[in-house]
């Protein structure tokens, strides 16, 4: 009764007002959703520019689903020399998008990123869309950087080099949808390590740095069974969680750790996240995948006497799998 109640009521609105229904959708928070797709850039450099002419250096090579950084292997795109150069991608239709990882070029010149702009919207037109963020800047000594972008929404996700006489060069884009529902929300540590730096909130703050003396990442003291968690409000049901570790000296400490979600502040009580993680220590940032466990705390413990850092913690709920947001006007 109250489904044909609910129905009536939906046919009377829509017959004195206009219904306007925008639909974004929102797969699994673990997709890359620019896998594959159609992909453009402003120029193709070749062997008339300097470039090798046997290499491909399109603009499909950042979402070939190769993340290798050798522009030698041919996976990486290139442009030639101009203002402003610009990459973006044809997701097909809107997505709301959490955020945007890139892979640079290592082999040679990977200062030539800095510093780059993500745009995103309906636009074909990389500029006429709205940036997420401002004027980023990757560590030159990593292959990758990921960017939040917190739920922005569009078809369109490029990347722009400001500036004049500059040089794209991309190796992968990959683009996740989700929000990270982590971003500031309280959070706290077992112990500090009695510094002035090491705040549990710098795991929070939205700034994945990895740099420890930049300020964006914890530090407790050493002790037995260190942790850190996140308390996200109200229980979510979790889908993934990304941890960014501290690149700049010791990124073996983490190993192994644990990953705890659920609903007591105590986080050796909840449930973990799989086992004992390992992270690859020449990454700044590992995946895990929770399969929708859930709970409003999540946590991350390493087993043993040891020290805790970390330069950020993500957590992506799971997923709808379409989002309509609509108004009656």
């Amino acid at each position: 009764m109250s489904n044909g109640s609910d129905f009536d009521q939906v046919q009377k609105t829509t017959q004195s007002h206009r219904l306007t229904i925008e639909e974004v959708l929102l797969p699994e928070a673990g997709v890359n959703v620019a896998l594959g797709k159609t992909a453009v850039q402003s120029s193709i450099c070749s062997s008339t520019h300097g470039c090798h002419g046997n290499i491909p250096v399109d603009a499909s090579r950042a979402v070939d689903g190769n993340t290798a950084s050798d522009y030698h292997d041919g996976s990486c795109t290139h442009t030639t020399e101009e203002d402003n150069p610009s990459w973006w991608v044809d997701l097909g239709q809107p997505y709301a998008i959490g955020r945007v990882t890139i892979f640079n070029r290592m082999d040679c010149c990977p200062e030539r990123l800095n510093p780059l702009n993500i745009h995103i919207g309906d636009s074909a037109q990389v500029s006429e869309n709205p940036r997420c963020g401002g004027d980023h800047r990757l560590y030159v000594k990593w292959p990758s950087i990921s960017v939040s972008c917190q739920g922005m929404k569009g078809r369109y996700v490029g990347v722009r080099l400001p500036g004049y006489r500059r040089v794209l060069s991309l190796c992968e884009v990959q683009v996740f949808s989700g929000v990270n529902i982590a971003l500031g929300k309280t959070a706290v540590q077992s112990s500090r390590n009695g510094w002035s730096l090491g705040n549990p909130r710098s795991a929070v703050d939205g700034n994945t740095a990895s740099d420890y003396r930049l300020r964006s990442c914890t530090h407790t003291a050493g002790e037995a069974n260190p942790s850190w968690w996140v308390d996200l409000g109200q229980p979510y049901a979790i889908e993934r969680v990304l941890i960014f570790n501290r690149m700049d000296c010791c990124p073996e400490r983490l190993n192994p750790f644990n990953i705890h979600i659920g609903d007591s502040d105590q986080v050796s009580d909840n449930p973990r996240c799989g086992g004992d993680h390992q992270i690859d220590v020449n990454r700044p940032s590992i995946s895990v995948s929770c399969q929708g466990m859930k709970g409003r705390y999540v946590g991350v413990r390493l087993p043993g006497f040891r020290v805790l850092t970390l330069c950020e913690v993500q957590v992506f709920p799971g997923r709808p799998s379409l989002h309509l947001l609509y108004a009656v006007v």
